[in-house]
């Protein structure tokens, strides 16, 4: 196949996956400089500047825009739905266009449009067996057919939130376990194992920096989902209660981290004697403590409650309508 000046592709990428990459991948093989338009529709499942970022990120050299309005989606709905399209598409492109990749039929078509070639691109899904519509069904499921750079916005972050002796720990690694995926334990009992308990104010910043960093390095893995045991919020709130006062670092650190979802514990557990463990008397005030907190920076949680297997279960359905409003 010879090489073209321009190639264009078009797609919702609702979201980016393998499928795409392989027809913008195709479509760079043979063009010097590619156009890719992200359709100006679906807002209200992915917003289209999301879309454009994803397809940015992962390729940079090619050059992404999008029509100022959403247009007709099938021929049906109009007469003229061909010539708005190919009026549409030649005056926002600033160049002729010489092929058109796609993986549809109406790829044939709109080349026409734009006095184009064309170039069909798996068109039946053997190399990518997936749909974007499969997808959005169960992104969990079709997660590894995803793009990194949808994967990084699309993965459900899940802290496990609360005062000491609530089985956050416990609860962390059950939910781990139950859905496959990885997580990311307590900073602070290592800290303090390492003091054998007797923690400095100083100690607070290094265990929300020490915290903060094995959340990073989980998030790098892009799993679908990532629990994590307590946050910087936490660490805050500990400050306070047993220093009277935080490091302003806290504050930088609770702005890094914007996690989906909180399952806060309620303290309806007995109390354990541990020793990382502080204040057995007044778990209910903390609680109320870790509410206000979560409810004045507008951070979504759910309390998780109940003892035993009644807890786990609970918090297992939790997660799963989590999932299900993604």
């Amino acid at each position: 196949m010879k090489r073209y000046r321009t190639g264009f592709v078009l797609g919702k990428f609702c979201p980016l996956h393998k499928g795409h990459l392989l027809l913008i991948d195709t479509a760079l093989k043979h063009v010097e400089q590619l156009y890719v338009v992200v359709d100006n529709i679906m807002d209200g499942v992915i917003a289209v500047s999301k879309r454009m970022q994803w397809v940015k990120k992962e390729y940079p050299q090619a050059i992404v825009l999008t029509q100022p309005h959403p247009l007709p989606q099938d021929p049906s709905e109009t007469p003229a739905f061909w010539n708005i399209w190919g009026e549409t598409l030649l005056a926002l492109l600033p160049e002729p266009i010489d092929i058109v990749f796609a993986s549809e039929a109406y790829g044939e078509r709109l080349a026409k449009e734009l006095n184009a070639e064309f170039f069909m691109v798996d068109a039946e899904r053997r190399q990518v067996p997936v749909s974007a519509t499969t997808i959005r069904t169960d992104i969990v499921r079709n997660w590894d057919y995803l793009s990194n750079a949808a994967k990084t916005d699309l993965m459900t972050t899940i802290c496990v939130f609360g005062p000491e002796s609530t089985g956050k720990s416990t609860l962390t690694r059950q939910l781990a376990s139950f859905f496959g995926v990885p997580y990311v334990d307590e900073y602070a009992e290592t800290v303090i194992r390492s003091k054998k308990g007797h923690l400095s104010f100083e100690d607070m910043e290094l265990i929300v920096r020490g915290h903060h960093e094995h959340i990073q390095q989980a998030m790098h893995l892009l799993p679908p989902i990532l629990f994590i045991d307590t946050d910087a919020i936490a660490s805050k709130i500990w400050s306070h209660e047993l220093f009277g006062k935080e490091s302003p670092v806290i504050e930088d650190y609770i702005a890094q981290q914007h996690f989906t979802h909180y399952l806060l514990l309620d303290v309806d557990i007995p109390w354990e004697d541990d020793m990382h463990r502080y204040r057995p008397d007044n778990r209910g005030d903390f609680f109320l403590r870790c509410k206000q907190e979560l409810a004045g920076r507008g951070r979504k949680y759910s309390v998780v409650t109940g003892t035993g297997e009644a807890r786990r279960q609970n918090a297992i359905a939790l997660v799963r309508q989590i999932l299900r409003s993604r």
